[in-house]
């Protein structure tokens, strides 16, 4: 009898050891979805705060803003041809100056010694021609004598005629119409010609060269050139442009290609090197409904009705760089631009202002 009594203990023993885990694993669980109700039927009895908008009716417009700079596109730097002291220096920066207009003057004492002595032995020769080849008609001298008198002619005629265009050269002209925008010598310099005497530019025909990711070369191809092109400077006035020309090539290193807009109206204001801004007018969607990017929310809209989150999976087709444009018949939908990353379909929401959900986000340390 004792025997089985200690079995029966043992037995005992052996059920409670496995019965006690096996309810203190049920407890936790039964606690564990208590705690989990209660969180849910917390969240159900306080409505998600959040702001929403209605699409806004107006224009879309996709647009390229980029940063360039204004250039002359008749610009030239004047180079003398030929070598010697600058004695005059004519004009000043700022100065307009016309075609052919004497801007300085090199020292050219030189040029006219080398003239007189090509001269004298240009008229030498041409007499010893003109003699030799009367003599050569008549026969009184041989061909070869007639040949030596007129290659030596010619010769000293090429001579003379470049000593006097050296003598010209050596009055410096300008070669366009325009403003002096850079003086890099000064009087009494020496002039070569590797070294430039000043820049002139026309600022009536100005231009802007804007490099262009080519990402947007389609936008710039054939017959697709932006309609509108605006040229605009910080705390100045905008001036319209016109594209006069497209690179057909995109650079391997910038991946960017070339685009020239000429500057049109009156721009005065505007000189060589300054820093402009470039919006190029991509696209255009007249009376079109749009709501900011910042109402798609993972690639769904959100909009409340009878005070519930409802939603949609929705892709922009039409869009701009801040907003896309949503179908006509949703122009009356409340569509929720913020607190919509924390929405459940149909879950209650609670529509605050701005300024509310400002002041709650400060509230809450965020």
């Amino acid at each position: 009898m004792t025997d089985q009594k200690m079995t029966d203990k043992k037995n005992l023993r052996r059920k409670l050891r496995w019965l006690v885990p096996a309810l203190l694993i049920a407890a936790a669980l039964l606690f564990k979805g208590f705690v989990s109700q209660k969180e849910q039927l917390s969240q159900e009895a306080l409505p998600l705060p959040v702001k929403t908008q209605k699409p806004v009716y107006g224009d879309l417009v996709r647009s390229l803003k980029l940063n360039a700079h204004v250039e002359s596109e008749t610009m030239v730097t004047v180079l003398p041809l030929v070598s010697g002291v600058l004695q005059e220096l004519l004009v000043d920066v700022g100065q307009y100056v016309s075609k052919d207009q004497l801007i300085a003057r090199i020292d050219a004492q030189r040029f006219e010694l080398q003239l007189k002595q090509a001269e004298a032995a240009y008229l030498s020769a041409k007499s010893s021609y003109e003699r030799l080849a009367q003599l050569y008609k008549a026969n009184a001298a041989s061909q070869q004598n007639y040949e030596q008198a007129k290659g030596q002619y010619e010769a000293y005629a090429s001579q003379y005629d470049l000593a006097r265009l050296q003598l010209d050269y050596a009055a410096v002209r300008s070669p366009v119409d325009g403003v002096v925008l850079m003086k890099h010598l000064s009087a009494g310099s020496i002039a070569a010609p590797e070294r430039p005497l000043v820049t002139i530019g026309d600022l009536k025909d100005l231009i802007v060269r804007a490099r262009v990711p080519e990402r947007y070369y389609e936008n710039f191809s054939g017959n697709n050139r932006p309609s509108r092109i605006i040229i605009s400077r910080p705390g100045g006035k905008e001036y319209p442009g016109t594209v006069r020309s497209v690179s057909p090539f995109v650079s391997a290193e910038t991946k960017n290609f070339e685009v020239s807009v000429a500057l049109n109206g009156n721009s005065e204001a505007l000189r060589p090197g300054m820093f402009v801004a470039v919006e190029f007018e991509l696209a255009r969607w007249p009376n079109a409904y749009s709501l900011p990017f910042e109402a798609l929310g993972g690639g769904k809209l959100w909009w409340v009705e009878d005070g519930k989150a409802n939603s949609l999976v929705f892709v922009p087709e039409k869009s701009s760089e801040l907003a896309f444009a949503v179908p006509a018949e949703w122009s009356d939908r409340d569509f929720i631009v913020e607190g919509q990353y924390f929405a459940r379909e149909g879950s209650a929401v609670s529509v605050i202002s701005k300024a509310e959900m400002q002041a709650s986000g400060e509230a809450a340390g965020l």
